[in-house]
C-alpha cells in the first residue's frame, strides 16, 4: 500500500467486479482497465468482495456493503476524525488517524469500533518501552490483520509479532503469512509456509517468531508485497525478487503446469507439490530474480501481488503482469489469455494519457494509478 499525494489523481480498475467494486458498470468481469468515478485518490485497499478508496473528501467504500452488492458508500469516522491510512478486508475496513488510533469499520453493519492501547503489551525489547506507541500503517489480510506503530513495531492484532529488535517500515499480509521489512532493508516473514511463501527454503511455518529471509540478507530491500500464497520483494538496484506458489504463472518464472493436489514430494533442490494429471508445479521456496523478456535494463519502482497475480511497475510507467486472469486482473481479455507465465507488458486503454505512478492488487482485481 503506497500512499499518493499527487494533485488530479486518477483510478483504474480491472478484474473481478461481481458486487460493483467499480460503479462505472455492471459487468461482473473488467478485462480491461476502467476509470473508479473518484478525483483526489491518494491511497486504495482491496479486498474480493470491495474496495476502499481514501480521497481528499475523505473515505468511500464500494461494493458489498450492508449485505448489498453494488454499493459506494462515503464513511464518517466517530467525532469526525480524519483518516490518514487504511485497509480493509471483505469483512472490515481499519483506519488509521493522527492521533495515533486505529478505528474498525464493520463492512456488514456498517459500525465503527476503537480498537484498544494493545501496543502496550509488555514484550522484550532491546530499548525501553516509553508506554505510547501511535498505529501509523494497518494491513489486512484474508486470515488476520496486521499493525505498524511509531517504533516499528508489528502486531497480529492485538499480539504482538515477535522478532529481533530492528524497527519495521513496511507490513505485507498474504492469506496465511506476512512480511515484515526493517529500516534497515531486512526482510522477515511470518505464518503458514506450506507454498514456500516465507522464503527460508522449505515448507514450514513460523509462528513463534518472525524469521528473517535469509537469502535476501546481502541486499536492500525497499518494498515488499505478499500474495494469496506468493511474496515479492523489489531491491534497491530495482530488481525484482519473487517466491513462494506459483500454480499460475504468478512469480514470473515459466516452468510447471497448474493442476496440483496436496501431496508433498521431498526431493533435493527446490521443494514441489506433486501433480494430478502432468508435470511437477515448482514451489519456490528461496527468492529468486525475476527474468525479463526485455533487451535493456529493468528498473522496478512498484510491486502488487494478488492471490494468483502479479502486478509490477517500471521506472519508464510501462505495467506488466503475470498469473493468473481469470477475471481479467491482468488488463487482457481472460478467453484469450486465461493466465501468462510469462511477465507481460498490460497496456492502458486506448485515450487515458498520463504517468502510472503506482499500482495494488485485490486478491482477484489490480489498480493503477494515473496521474
Amino acid at each position: 500500500m503506497h500512499r499518493h499525494d499527487e494533485v488530479n489523481m486518477k483510478l483504474l480498475y480491472c478484474g473481478y467486479n461481481g458486487f460493483g467494486q467499480c460503479p462505472t458498470t455492471r459487468a461482473s468481469t473488467l478485462p480491461q482497465l476502467t476509470e473508479f468515478p473518484v478525483t483526489g485518490v491518494k491511497e486504495v485497499s482491496l479486498a474480493w468482495s470491495c474496495m476502499v478508496v481514501l480521497t481528499d473528501s475523505g473515505v468511500r467504500v464500494s461494493g458489498f456493503v450492508g449485505g448489498e452488492p453494488h454499493q459506494l458508500k462515503q464513511l464518517t469516522l466517530p467525532d469526525a476524525q480524519q483518516p490518514q491510512q487504511l485497509s480493509c478486508s471483505q469483512r472490515h475496513v481499519l483506519v488509521t488517524v493522527p492521533s495515533g488510533d486505529c478505528w474498525k469499520f464493520c463492512i456488514k453493519n456498517s459500525s465503527w469500533r476503537r480498537l484498544d492501547h494493545f501496543t502496550r503489551v509488555e514484550r522484550e525489547l532491546k530499548h525501553e518501552d516509553s508506554g505510547a506507541d501511535p498505529i501509523v500503517r494497518v494491513c489486512c489480510g484474508s486470515t488476520f490483520d496486521v499493525a505498524l506503530s511509531e517504533s516499528g513495531r508489528a502486531f497480529v492484532l492485538p499480539s504482538p509479532i515477535y522478532h529481533p529488535g530492528v524497527r519495521v517500515t513496511q507490513v505485507a499480509c498474504g492469506n496465511e503469512h506476512c512480511l515484515l521489512l526493517t529500516e534497515t532493508g531486512q526482510v522477515f516473514s511470518w505464518g503458514i509456509g506450506s507454498r514456500g511463501q516465507l522464503g527460508h527454503g522449505g515448507l514450514e511455518n513460523e509462528q513463534e517468531i518472525a524469521r528473517q529471509v535469509d537469502s535476501l540478507a546481502g541486499l536492500h530491500v525497499m518494498l515488499v508485497a505478499a500474495g494469496g500464497w506468493h511474496s515479492s520483494a523489489v531491491t534497491e538496484c530495482s530488481d525484482l525478487y519473487t517466491w513462494g506458489w506459483n500454480q499460475s504463472g504468478q512469480l514470473g518464472f515459466c516452468t510447471g503446469k497448474n493442476t496440483v493436489r496436496a501431496k508433498q514430494e521431498q526431493t533435493a533442490g527446490p521443494k514441489k507439490l506433486k501433480t494430478e494429471y502432468t508435470d511437477d508445479v515448482t514451489i519456490l521456496s528461496t527468492p529468486l530474480p525475476v527474468i525479463w523478456p526485455l533487451e535493456q535494463e529493468v528498473n522496478v519502482k512498484d510491486v502488487g501481488c494478488g492471490s494468483r497475480h502479479t502486478i509490477a511497475l517500471l521506472d519508464d510507467g510501462t505495467v506488466w503482469g503475470c498469473g493468473w486472469n481469470a477475471y481479467g486482473q491482468l488488463g487482457m481479455s481472460p478467453e484469450r489469455v486465461p493466465s501468462t507465465w510469462k511477465i507481460t507488458r498490460i497496456e492502458l486503454p486506448d485515450g487515458n494519457s498520463g504517468v502510472v505512478t503506482g499500482i495494488e492488487c485485490g486478491a482477484w482485481s489490480t489498480v493503477v494509478f494515473l496521474a
